[in-house]
């Protein structure tokens, strides 16, 4: 039986190779940060990372793609606060703050009223 605790997922993630997945989208953690590595090498698809950071993603996980470390990067409370964040990150910023009081309370405050570029 494959060990499941072994770092870059053991057998679950053999299990997942051959079903063919579009992609594997990682929720990394500080605490597993070293799973990361293990995972992109072991899977051979697309790999989207939302990587561990202090606060939100920021412009400068754009050099995990870089370095081949993911194939692309998820933006998520840094995309609540600036629905043009493509614009921003060509333009380095700036970069509003997310106000999480407004995530998904299911008004338009924190989706329509942040300022665009």
């Amino acid at each position: 039986m494959p060990d499941r605790t072994a770092p870059g997922g053991g057998g679950q993630l053999d299990a997942l190779e051959p079903l063919g997945l579009a992609y594997l989208h990682v929720l990394e953690s500080a605490d597993f940060r070293a799973l990361t590595p293990a995972l992109r090498k072991r899977f051979s698809g697309v790999f989207v990372l939302n990587p561990a950071t202090e606060g939100p993603t920021g412009p400068d996980a754009l050099a995990l793609v870089e370095d081949g470390s993911a194939d692309l990067i998820a933006f998520g409370r840094l995309f609540l606060a600036n629905p043009d964040l493509p614009a921003r990150l060509r333009a380095g910023g700036p970069f509003h703050p997310a106000d999480p009081a407004t995530f998904y309370g299911g008004g338009a405050e924190g989706y329509t009223d942040y300022p665009a570029l």
